[in-house]
């Protein structure tokens, strides 16, 4: 089972952005079974309406379509926490994912970051955080570091595991990830030097694929995929391609 871990949908697609339809057939293009799903936000910040769009697509294709709920505290927290509570207990979420470079806010923060989080993990749902050097301070690994040390159950997909923005931060991913086994690295964004490196210090059971669909061709990043991997096992490529995903989410 071959599942893309990072995904971006959008209530009204237009240009580049994409709705479930579009994303299916990317996934068929190149043998994708399924999809972690989360707003693409159109950084028109309807983050409802593409929470919406999501859970509908899941509705349509439970097969296919891995549904994630975006919040965004800067929106104001309660109704960030009216916006968490739907997708949890009205649209089955899976997982949520925070994103502190393009909404704006520090992923540890106390007043706007932790008390969504808080309720995440107790719903023991699956964390996803974006992290790079584009929003270095807000979304530096120390800060998941942070939140790992206040919920250590919390399982969380590191998206882009560092390597949004340049000058990256992959290599303190990495370290950090050594010392908290409850991290899961996505490849999207990451360079493929720094993903060997991932391997060779964590695992292949620590390492997701996800293509960051439609900010990149599904396509041309899962070809790409096909030569940093080539030298796994086939369990190996089982596990990166869709396996860890599945072990974590229960799927």
């Amino acid at each position: 089972m071959v599942i893309d871990a990072d995904c971006h949908i959008s209530a009204k697609p237009s240009g580049f952005e994409i709705g479930i339809e579009e994303l299916l057939k990317r996934m068929d293009g190149v043998g994708v079974d399924k999809a972690i799903c989360w707003p693409m936000l159109s950084y028109t910040r309807e983050v409802a309406a593409d929470n919406k769009a999501i859970h509908r697509g899941q509705q349509a294709h439970s097969d296919r379509i891995i549904s994630f709920g975006g919040i965004n505290p800067r929106l104001g927290l309660e109704s960030a926490k009216t916006e968490l509570e739907r997708c949890m207990t009205e649209y089955g979420v899976r997982g949520v994912k925070l994103n502190g470079a393009r909404d704006g806010f520090y992923i540890d923060d106390p007043q706007l970051s932790l008390p969504l989080i808080e309720r995440i993990a107790a719903a023991k749902l699956v964390l996803a955080l974006h992290c790079g050097a584009n929003d270095y301070e807000r979304t530096h690994p120390f800060r998941i570091a942070k939140i790992s040390d206040l919920f250590p159950e919390l399982k969380i997909l590191v998206i882009h595991m560092g390597g949004a923005g340049m000058p990256s931060l992959h290599d303190a991913v990495i370290e950090y990830a050594s010392r908290y086994p409850n991290w899961y690295l996505v490849d999207s964004e990451a360079d493929y030097r720094k993903i060997l490196q991932a391997l060779r210090t964590l695992g292949p059971e620590r390492i997701c694929y996800g293509s960051d669909t439609p900010f990149n061709p599904m396509r041309y990043e899962w070809g790409i995929r096909q030569v940093v991997y080539q030298d796994l096992s086939l369990s190996e490529k089982v596990r990166v391609f869709g396996g860890n995903v599945a072990g974590i989410l229960g799927i």
